[in-house]
């Protein structure tokens, strides 16, 4: 449950293969999608009504996150997974690096992104530290010349609670 909303806050991810000849990303592209993965280190942060609208708002209505399983959460079901994961969540720091950007061809980018959330999560017991470091692959595609994501699929998971390693996937 943890590393899905390291996921949903990241926008998290689609590994798709990279492909070798493929042209660069245009400058204004990679300045919009870091300002994308930005947005939603705004939204996890200060989760506002108005921050999470826009962040979702960067997902295509046909979106697709792909678990470490294999399963398939369409766009309407992980947004409703990210809003109940946040109520949990007090996230007080959050990154995005965009690792490798792939243009595979003019309207679409695979991106792989590492992300770190820090913050505490709510228990019946109280309070915990949490500290959640992820990366994904992501497809953009270039939609009424507005970037959107389309696909994301895990890569990688590590999440720590009170420092302790509870969930190691993909490292």
């Amino acid at each position: 449950m943890l590393s899905k909303i390291a996921v949903a806050l990241m926008c998290a991810a689609i590994a798709a293969p990279l492909v070798a000849a493929a042209d660069p990303v245009p400058d204004t592209a990679q300045k919009a999608l870091t300002a994308d993965y930005a947005l939603v280190c705004t939204a996890s942060q200060d989760p506002t009504d108005a921050n999470l609208t826009a962040a979702y708002g960067l997902l295509a209505p046909s979106f697709v996150h792909i678990s470490f399983k294999g399963e398939q959460m369409q766009r309407d079901a992980f947004i409703a997974q990210g809003k109940q994961q946040l109520k949990q969540l007090h996230i007080t720091s959050c990154a995005n690096t965009i690792t490798s950007m792939t243009l595979s061809d003019p309207t679409t980018i695979v991106a792989v992104v590492a992300g770190k959330v820090g913050g505490q999560i709510q228990a019946p017991d109280g309070n915990h530290d949490i500290d959640v470091s992820a990366s994904s692959s992501d497809t953009w595609k270039l939609t009424n010349g507005t970037w959107l994501q389309t696909q994301s699929k895990d890569v990688s998971v590590l999440v720590k609670v009170d420092g302790k390693v509870v969930q190691d996937e993909g490292n």
